[in-house]
């Protein structure tokens, strides 16, 4: 984040688009095979691991390339309104 950040920034790659390829207990809305836009923890790797509060399904209308997109992109949105 060319030295803006204060610390840490984590690694790199929040917003992802995925195919589900496990879920934890009481996750329902999530299915296994489901493809999937959010935030998730080091998304560029192979395998990554989301809170499933921040994961939503596409519905598969959204290519992942568009999918990957929209995560931060409504969360600005969405703060600044």
């Amino acid at each position: 984040v060319l030295g803006a950040y204060p610390g840490d920034p984590g690694p790199p790659g929040g917003d992802c688009a995925a195919v589900v390829s496990s879920v934890g207990a009481g996750v329902a809305h999530l299915p296994v095979g489901a493809r999937v836009l959010g935030h998730g923890v080091a998304a560029l790797a192979s395998v990554s691991r989301a809170d499933a509060r921040l994961v939503a399904p596409t519905g598969g209308v959204l290519s992942d390339d568009a999918a990957c997109t929209l995560p931060t992109t409504w969360s600005t949105v969405h703060m600044a309104l």
